[in-house]
């Protein structure tokens, strides 16, 4: 899911980045001065809206792609309990365990 949070959010960044370039092209003659003076905070604002932009990115993700994500955990965590799946005798075999050390 970060991976994923990750590359989308970069997208974005990017497309926004590329948009602005076009738009702020006429203060390519101040280039050299403008970054000269402000590239510390130029940085540090762009650092702040990819962590805003990947937090959004995140948060968007869990909400719509991880829907009800607790509810099918908790049946399938049921089923194996209960001895009621079909599940391979391997992963039962597993779960067992588990429970035997707690």
């Amino acid at each position: 899911m970060i991976a994923n949070a990750v590359f989308v959010a970069t997208l974005a960044f990017l497309a926004l980045i590329f948009w602005l370039s076009r738009e702020f092209v006429f203060l390519t003659a101040w280039r050299a001065l403008i970054l000269h003076a402000y590239l510390k905070t130029i940085a540090l604002y762009c650092a702040l809206l990819f962590t805003n932009i990947l937090g959004l990115t995140i948060w968007i993700e869990r909400k719509f792609f991880l829907r009800d994500t607790g509810r099918k955990l908790k049946h399938f965590d049921q089923e194996i309990h209960t001895g009621k799946s079909e599940l391979s005798a391997e992963i039962l075999s597993r779960f067992s365990d588990q429970e035997e050390q707690l």
